[in-house]
């Protein structure tokens, strides 16, 4: 399907074209320029459909730079970069407002993951008793019990990250007895 559509375009082109060439050899040029731009484009918004935005952008420009020329390029690149000075433009202002604000930011540039707090050391009976079990309990009724804690306390479920370390605490706490 696809190769009949590309071969009923490539006919529409050239007939086009045969007939804008017998007008004027100047306007086949120009409305060569204009389909092929339209088609770049178009194939530009199918590769960044597909997930290939390297190759869309380039295509993108190519179809630009078909349909308007040096001159459009230009006014374009021109009128976003005047765009972002604009928005530049606002930080002193946003400073001033709350001049504290930069050296907050600036504090810590890579903050990263942050970890729970440590739950701290507990004794073997708070283990027992933070899972629910008996003393004594064997290795896969300390697994089962966790397993099914965390499914109600886990962060991502609802819970805190400070619960969710206090139930794998407890875990490891009775299974390195086991061990």
């Amino acid at each position: 399907m696809t190769l009949l559509l590309a071969g009923f375009g490539l006919m529409l082109l050239w007939w086009l074209g045969r007939n804008a060439l017998r007008r004027s050899p100047a306007g086949a040029a120009r409305l060569l320029r204009r389909a092929s731009g339209t088609v770049a484009l178009a194939v530009a918004g199918l590769v960044l459909v597909r997930g290939r935005p390297e190759l869309g952008a380039i295509l993108v420009l190519a179809g630009l730079w078909l349909l308007e020329g040096d001159g459009g390029l230009r006014r374009r690149w021109r009128a976003l970069s005047d765009r972002v000075r604009g928005w530049r433009s606002l930080q002193p202002d946003l400073h001033r407002r709350n001049p504290g604000g930069r050296e907050y930011a600036e504090a810590d540039p890579d903050p990263g993951a942050r970890r729970p707090a440590d739950p701290g050391a507990m004794t073997q009976e708070q283990a027992y008793e933070i899972l629910g079990l008996e003393r004594g309990a064997s290795l896969e009724d300390v697994r089962v019990a966790h397993r099914t804690l965390m499914k109600r306390l886990h962060p991502d479920q609802g819970g805190t990250a400070e619960q969710a370390a206090r139930v794998n605490a407890a875990r490891d706490r009775l299974t390195n007895r086991h061990r």
